[in-house]
């Protein structure tokens, strides 16, 4: 118990170094803050994690080498590579999340919410890459968005059928882990793109911290079904 204790402290401790980066725009301390956050996390789940998990090693490997190469960001082609690990990271999420559903015959109507939001996701989805576009002079780099972007695509549909076949704890996770995921990179976006903004960025740096603590929920977890009243 001390010992979650210590690794607990650790996790803020990364949090509050990355806040304080963010706020003296101090570029190491903020990406330290990111990189350790992974660490003491890791270590406070180790004892319940799927160790042999294919798809949680190469999550995590991805991550710590995306967030490792961001000290060197600015340097050769550094941010596609980081671009192109975050875009594997969810693959392996995604491959995970199909991995645990159970698919069932849904009713017409929710057939038709499904394809409602997802028709709505993948226009706001091809109107974000548009405005993109505008801004990137990079064809390497705009090609890489339209593949991150696409894979989000697909994150948020298998995330949606997860939730809506499944409706369990672990699907819950998924589910509030994809929205986390997603929202974060459009701070990142609104960031790089558009406008430098304190409280973006600080939002933007706190939803993704919450959505790796969601994935290390959603590989401990396990598959069991929820009744309605237990989902709030």
């Amino acid at each position: 118990m001390k010992q979650k204790y210590f690794f607990a402290f650790l996790v803020i401790a990364a949090i509050v170094a990355n806040f304080i980066g963010v706020l003296k725009d101090d570029f190491w301390l903020k990406k330290s803050g990111e990189f350790l956050f992974i660490l003491p996390l890791l270590g406070y789940y180790l004892r319940d994690l799927p160790i042999k998990n294919l798809n949680f090693l190469a999550f995590l490997i991805c991550v710590v080498a995306a967030n490792g190469m961001a000290f060197l960001q600015d340097s050769w082609y550094f941010n596609h590579i980081i671009l192109g690990l975050w875009l594997a990271s969810y693959i392996f999420l995604v491959r995970e999340a199909i991995k645990n559903t159970e698919y069932e015959r849904g009713s017409r109507f929710m057939s038709l919410y499904f394809m409602v939001v997802v028709a709505i996701y993948t226009y706001l989805l091809f109107l974000h890459i548009m405005e993109i576009e505008r801004s990137l002079s990079d064809g390497l780099m705009f090609s890489l968005y339209i593949l991150y972007y696409l894979n989000i695509l697909i994150f948020a549909i298998t995330a949606l059928v997860y939730y809506l076949n499944s409706f369990s704890r672990k699907s819950v996770f998924f589910m509030c882990l994809t929205l986390s995921f997603i929202f974060s990179d459009v701070f990142r976006d609104m960031e790089v793109f558009y406008f430098r903004d304190l409280s973006v960025e600080l939002v933007g740096s706190l939803i993704r911290f919450a959505a790796l603590k969601l994935v290390f929920l959603f590989f401990v977890t396990k598959e069991k079904k929820l009744r309605l009243l237990h989902l709030v």
